[in-house]
């Protein structure tokens, strides 16, 4: 773009609010970005170039032409702008990898018979809409959850004629039956609503209509209605009791994180539901290269929640956005009520964001190495290992094996499984270390690889085709250390007669790899797609064997001190581990409130509270 253009295009900038686009010399829009004074925000652009970030000089250099829209306000056009990114996914604005729209669940509430379907579409019509899932999968999963929980008609046939037989769904018990006439219509908007209030996260309102139903039909005599419904609340109870609860948080609220590496980026929705994990959502973010993490936060809080079918109350963000009164404005209007945006310095909230921001950064180094290039990239890293480490075959299943301890108590292991450079998360595994009390991890190591090999030759020899899979045989195992724990897994390995099961070990710093097939560490550069692979493999080990230390230490710390307080057994402990999970929730209650959700006496419920270091902080 000449001087003179700029000159031009400077002169006719308004200096109001409003947005401006960015244009390539095809025409293509390359950037979208909003201001309070346009003319102003622009010439920024083009006046000292040593004030301008990497990427501006970049994005100045393919600029050849601009566009401005003006608005009313300052809120109007950060609106604008969010529209503006998704119609034309400009090169230098970060955004969502996936160009399709999100899939959202939808329910005709005010139809005679409600259904659930999956739609890309969100209209402004009367039906409710939960969502968006970051992809097909995650929403589908969804559906077959409350499937389990609640029955519901997915067909769309119409219903005024009755058919002569139940349908399949029925007959398998996922449908109540309308068609048929096997349910009054009253009953099944009933159950309409509760599968919106379990969808908003309000499980426990959900349970409390149920039980009350519950007691309706047992006093009529209906005892099939009683049993149904009870079966029902068991079941909200079990999918409940999977959530962990949140004790720095109460009420509802979304906490995002991102992480970032290189030109992408990962955003984290972690939401908060009655104090209560509802879910989380990982969204890849692209076009993020010399951005702040700031402002790939910002970025993706437009183009989300312009999408979100409910906002909570509150935000707590990982970093401080630019905006921040002017989003949080945005997001009150559309939630009819207000926004709070959070940034928290220090305390429990601050170590929450960090635990999940560690777990994000985890997952965005696992999904950079084994899937920036889809099955291909997977293929590359794993053939590179097969050569450079002389593996009998592609190492399609790698278990990874770590160990977590402080001082040899409460010590753990675990096993991580990776298929085809994609970790399998429902085949991990997690062992409490039994035979060994003090602080040795080269014998925690032999324990835990015995069982698994004990649990593996077993389940072979009985031709046992369990579904937790103990009898699969890994293609490559992976320990965390160096030439010590080497030596162990192999001398475990071969005890049980698997000398055709490679081992390797990574040492933690320099990133050494050592085989057992090397004299020296194999030769794997840094940035190589195998040894990221195996760095992703030991990380999420080494994530996993952490979180189980970290709970059986909390656990064990909050039994010890509870065992202070006249009045509490090992009854009672137990009472108060289901119904809290920490000393910092104890202290964040009220002793009417421990009473209520334990089954405590009250009078004991207050010498808790009364106790230093338990109630007492």
């Amino acid at each position: 773009m000449t001087n003179d253009l700029i000159r031009d295009r400077l002169s006719l900038a308004p200096k109001s609010p409003g947005v401006y686009l960015f244009k390539d010399s095809a025409g293509d829009v390359v950037y979208v970005g909003k201001a309070a004074n346009l003319r102003n925000r622009v010439q920024s652009y083009f006046g000292s170039k040593s004030a301008l970030s990497t990427k501006t000089l970049r994005l100045v250099g393919v600029v050849h032409d601009m566009e401005f829209v003006q608005t009313g306000s300052e809120q109007e056009a950060l609106v604008l702008e969010a529209d503006l990114v998704k119609r034309y996914r400009p090169l230098y604005n970060a955004r969502l990898k996936d160009d399709k729209s999100f899939p959202f669940l939808r329910i005709d509430v005010n139809s005679d018979w409600p259904t659930v379907s999956v739609t890309r579409r969100r209209q402004k019509d009367s039906a409710v809409y939960f969502g968006p899932f970051p992809s097909a999968r995650s929403m589908r999963q969804t559906l077959r959850l409350i499937r389990k929980v609640f029955r519901f008609r997915v067909c769309s046939e119409p219903l005024e004629r009755k058919r002569s037989r139940e349908c399949l769904n029925m007959h398998i018990g996922l449908c109540p039956g309308p068609c048929v006439g096997a349910i009054r219509r009253d009953d099944y908007h009933r159950t309409i609503e509760r599968i919106v209030q379990f969808l908003q996260g309000r499980h426990q309102a959900v349970i409390e209509s149920m039980v009350q139903e519950m007691k309706e039909a047992a006093e009529r005599l209906d005892f099939e209605r009683a049993a149904l419904l009870r079966d029902r609340i068991q079941a909200v109870d079990m999918v409940t009791n999977k959530h962990e609860s949140v004790t720095a948080l109460t009420g509802d609220q979304d906490i995002l994180v991102v992480a970032q590496n290189g030109g992408l980026a990962m955003v984290e929705v972690f939401s908060v539901r009655e104090g209560r994990i509802l879910g989380r959502q990982d969204f890849p973010v692209e076009s993020t290269a010399n951005l702040l993490p700031s402002e790939v936060l910002r970025s993706f809080i437009l183009e989300y929640y312009a999408a979100a079918s409910s906002i909570p109350p509150v935000l707590m963000l990982q970093h401080p956005i630019a905006d921040a009164s002017l989003i949080k404005e945005w997001l009150s209007v559309r939630r009819g009520s207000p926004v709070r945006i959070t940034v928290p310095r220090q305390g429990v909230r601050k170590q929450l964001i960090d635990s999940v921001a560690d777990s994000v950064s985890r997952q965005l180094v696992a999904l950079q190495t084994i899937d920036e290039r889809g099955a291909s990239g997977r293929v590359t890293g794993l053939q590179q290992l097969k050569d450079i480490l002389r593996l009998p075959s592609l190492p399609r299943r790698i278990e990874g094996f770590d160990i977590s301890t402080t001082r040899g108590r409460e010590a753990v292991g675990s096993m991580v499984v990776f298929e085809d450079g994609v970790s399998r998360p429902s085949e991990y595994r997690r062992f409490r270390i039994r035979d060994i009390t003090v602080q040795d991890d080269y014998a925690m190591l032999r324990e835990v690889l015995r069982r698994r090999f004990l649990r593996m030759k077993d389940e072979s020899r009985a031709g046992n085709k369990s579904t937790r899979k103990w009898s699969a045989r890994p293609s490559l195992i992976l320990v965390d250390g160096g030439r010590g724990q080497l030596g162990v897994a192999c001398a475990v390995r071969d005890e049980y007669g698997e000398r055709r099961i490679p081992v390797v070990a990574l040492a933690k710093e320099q990133e050494l790899v050592y085989s057992e097939r090397r004299a020296d560490p194999a030769d794997l550069r840094k940035d190589s797609p195998g040894l990221l692979l195996l760095q992703a493999v030991r990380d999420e080990a080494h994530r996993f064997a952490v979180a189980y230390h970290r709970g059986l230490r909390q656990s064990s710390a909050m039994a010890s001190m509870l065992n202070q307080v006249r009045g509490i057994g090992p009854r009672r402990t137990r009472a108060l581990f289901l119904a809290f999970d920490s000393l910092a929730a104890i202290r964040a209650a009220s002793a009417e409130e421990i009473a209520k959700r334990s089954g405590i006496p009250i009078a004991t419920a207050r010498r808790i509270k009364e106790t230093p270091g338990i109630g007492v902080a």
